[in-house]
């Protein structure tokens, strides 16, 4: 009986523990389309510099931390969220 458990509660953290997803692309190089966040990039963002002549965009996966500080620059907008692919 306390083989079941242990295995049912396995399953659910390793079903729990599935990493975040963000589309990625703009300036940011990326190999795929979508790539999968690691460590502290534990949002998706979406960011667009007005520095320059012509406003830039980049997608993918950053740290709350970080996107926030993009957020109050004032020469950028950044869009952060924490669900699969919402950038």
């Amino acid at each position: 009986m306390k083989t079941v458990i242990l295995a049912l509660f396995v399953l659910l953290v390793v079903g729990q523990s599935e990493a975040l997803r963000c589309n990625c692309g703009g300036m940011k190089q990326c190999s795929r389309p979508v790539e999968t966040c690691y460590g502290s990039n534990n949002v998706c963002a979406s960011v667009i510099i007005f520095a320059g002549s012509m406003p830039r965009h980049f997608r993918g996966c950053m740290s709350s931390q970080n996107c926030m500080k993009l957020t109050l620059m004032g020469l950028s907008v950044a869009t952060c969220c924490s669900s699969d692919q919402c950038n």
